[in-house]
Formats: structure tokens, sequence, C-alpha cells
């Protein structure tokens, strides 16, 4: 896994490069054993948010710890109506088409999905260059959590959405779309007022 680190990624962003903005709740926080549930991703660029895909995954309820259910509260009803791993986690492997990976917390959703893919007969995420918006702000020595940071935004989160995958996205998307803003390049803070 090779961190994009702040100015490469504004850099980046700038030029029109497309990331693919990603979150999963899952059944617990072991990235070896544990199983990913939900999984939510936009495409996102300067221009904005693009396509989307979001979906639950059947996991047996019993692999859900009451630590992470407190957490999304997915109900499980909905699990169990869901498609099987390897159908909806090829879908996003293919949905992202090889794009760099954006999480709020990489360190944790990025080795979770490659030890989802691995233990589901795929091979890991192709491009292991991806960004980390929790190390941005901390950088930037700003709040951690993600409802924090879009509070510190401006941004209003809805407390009951949050922890579901692609509501997440979307609020980090916002959050994104604000931290670029105030990383813009001074060459083209200056084009814009000519």
């Amino acid at each position: 896994m090779q961190l994009i680190d702040l100015p490469d990624f504004v850099r980046r962003y700038y030029s029109g490069e497309e990331f693919v903005l990603f979150d999963t709740e899952t059944t617990g926080l072991n990235t070896f054993h544990d199983d990913i549930l939900e999984i939510g991703a936009s495409v996102w660029s300067k221009d904005g948010l693009k396509d989307s895909f979001q979906e639950l995954i059947q996991i047996s309820p019993n692999r859900i710890s009451l630590e992470a259910w407190q957490v999304h509260k997915i109900p499980l009803e909905e699990i169990a109506k869901a498609r099987l791993p390897k159908a909806v986690l090829e879908d996003f492997v293919s949905f992202c088409q090889n794009r760099t990976l954006l999480a709020h917390n990489i360190r944790f959703d990025f080795p979770m999905l490659n030890s989802n893919l691995i233990r589901h007969g795929m091979r890991p995420y192709q491009n292991d260059q991806v960004a980390c918006s929790l190390a941005f702000a901390k950088d930037r020595l700003k709040p951690g959590k993600l409802s924090e940071l879009a509070q510190h935004y401006g941004i209003e989160s809805k407390k009951g959405e949050l922890h579901r995958a692609l509501y997440d996205v979307e609020l980090l998307a916002k959050v994104m779309g604000r931290m670029m803003k105030e990383n813009e390049p001074e060459q083209m803070q200056y084009s814009l007022i000519l």
C-alpha cells in the first residue's frame, strides 16, 4: 500500500484525475478475519461525484460482533437477503476500474478489502496507490472523525445516517471538496482573478 501525500493528491485532483471514494461496514475490526457486510463507493473528481455503487453482502449474522452492529445497525433481515460476497466484490472491483482508492481511514478499509478479496478467491486490488482523508486531516491538525471533520467545514451530517457506506462516501466527498479548495494551488487562485 503506497499512501499518497496531500500535495501529490492535490496535484492529481486539479489535473482532473478520477478517484474512487469508498467505505466499508464490517463484522468487526480485524482486517484479516472479519467480513465486509456493506460497501459503498463513488467516482469523484474536481467535477464532483459521478457514478455510485452500494451493496450489502450476505454474511451469517453470528459473524457480526455486537460492537460492530451497534455502530452501523444494519438490519439483519437486509443482510440475509443480500448477494453473496464474491459476486458483490467482483462488481465492486469492476466498478472501480483500477482507479486510485480514497477512504477516510484507508489503513483499515484497504486491508479489509484485500483480505476479503483474497478470502473469496480473487486477487488483491491492483492499484496499491491509495489516499486517506484521515491522514490529510491529521497532517493539517484537523479533527479525526469524519463527522467532526464535516462539522469543522460547516457540513451538516445526519447522525442516523452515519456509518452506512454510501452516506459516509457522500459526506466524505463534501469534506474532500472543501479540503481541496483550501489547498488549491496558488497559480490556480491567481488565474481565477484574471
